[in-house]
Formats: structure tokens, C-alpha cells, sequence
């Protein structure tokens, strides 16, 4: 909540401080988008009791087909720690997801330097467990320590432009992974009993964090 109320802060004092004589209501051709977030996993209790998110990175080139409905291709990078009970056992793994996507967006001018962003990230995710201590030597080899999967991510944006063809943002996502976490690929099953934990859900998470917006070449 503390960070989720510093964001609303930070974008309405971007919004004021942003320069009077910014008149923009069309933006270049080619950009560059950016974002960087805090994710909170909100599928399965099994995935909530192994991991948290740390932090998402996020960045794509984009071109405006028509009007202002644009396409870009992106990469986006998400960290996530074990929890404190695995931690205080020394188990220190981690996981990573690497993600290449195909967006699809919509902006919209609400005034002479303010729009919002709406549309939807797809492609193919890359996750892999690092850092894995097994309970004993055995296990090593047994399962897969990465994997591939798909997933879909909409996400709604605001943007207020400090310079014509620059300006800053927050956002918020869900991310949907078309993928079940096991435990048993990071070894956690024999840290933790999971059979009485839920584990019915996909991966997915919301995220919530700031954007970065940079125009390429005039608006014509």
C-alpha cells in the first residue's frame, strides 16, 4: 500500500511539473516504452508459499499502425526470492523469468499532455530455478531446473509528457502464465509439505509500478 501510495504521488507531481507550454495531442511513429514494477503473485498458495516477486523490468520498440493503435516488440525480465521459511533453512533459490512479446496497444490523449495506455503483452516465457539445494545428493538431475511456457499480460497505463517527446508514468499489469508451478523443480517439496497446500492455479500476478515513455523522430 505504502508503495502503491508514493506511485500515485509520483505521477500527479510529474503531472504538475510537467511544462505549461507542452501542447502534444499526437506522438511519434517510433517509440521506445519502459517500466519498472513490483509484482505480487496472486495464483496459486503453493506458489505464494515458495516465492515472492522482487521486481519487474520491462522494455519495447513501437510503431503506430494507425490512428494511435500501435504494435512493438518487447523483453521483460522478473526476479522472485524464496520465502523467509525456506531462507532460514539456507535454502537461497531463486527464480527468474525472461520474457519475449508481441504488444498491442491503444493511446489515448485525455489532455494537451496526458495520455493513457491500454493493450496486451503476449509471447513466450523462459523461467529457471537458480541457487537449488537439494536435501540430499540424489535428487540432483532428477527434475528440470528450467522450463518454456506462453502467457498473456494486459495492462493499463498513464503518461504525462515533460518534454514533448518524453515523459513518465505508473501502470498496472496481470500477468497470466499458461504454466502450474512445481515444487518439486526447485526442490522445495522436500523443505516444505505441500499436500496440504492449494496448488490448482497457473502463475499469475498483478504488478504495479512506474513507466517511461520516449518518442522517436517528429510527429507529422
Amino acid at each position: 500500500m505504502r508503495f502503491l501510495f508514493f506511485l500515485i504521488v509520483s505521477v500527479l507531481s510529474l503531472s504538475l511539473w510537467a511544462q505549461d507550454d507542452i501542447k502534444v495531442n499526437k506522438l511519434p511513429k517510433f517509440s521506445v516504452r519502459a517500466s519498472v514494477g513490483i509484482p505480487k503473485v496472486v495464483s496459486s498458495k503453493a506458489l505464494r508459499s515458495s516465492f515472492s516477486a522482487v521486481v519487474s523490468s520491462d522494455i519495447s520498440v513501437n510503431y503506430t499502425l494507425f490512428s494511435s493503435f500501435y504494435v512493438g516488440l518487447g523483453y521483460s525480465h522478473i526476479y522472485f526470492q524464496s520465502q523467509k521459511h525456506f531462507r532460514e533453512q539456507f535454502v537461497n533459490t531463486n527464480m527468474q523469468m525472461q520474457n519475449g512479446y508481441l504488444k498491442i496497444g491503444y493511446d489515448h490523449f485525455f489532455s494537451d499532455r496526458g495520455f493513457t495506455t491500454i493493450g496486451l503483452n503476449a509471447g513466450s516465457s523462459s523461467t529457471k530455478y537458480s541457487g537449488i539445494v537439494y536435501k540430499a545428493d540424489s535428487l540432483k538431475g532428477k527434475y528440470p531446473t528450467a522450463f518454456t511456457s506462453s502467457y498473456a499480460e494486459p495492462f493499463f497505463g498513464i503518461n504525462f509528457l515533460v518534454e514533448p517527446n518524453f515523459g513518465f508514468g505508473g501502470f498496472i499489469s496481470y500477468h497470466y502464465n499458461f504454466s502450474q508451478f512445481n515444487p518439486a523443480y526447485p526442490g522445495f517439496d522436500k523443505w516444505l509439505d505441500y499436500s496440504r497446500i492449494s496448488n490448482k492455479w497457473s502463475t499469475s500476478m498483478i504488478t504495479v509500478g512506474f513507466g517511461f515513455y520516449y518518442g522517436i523522430g517528429k510527429v507529422k
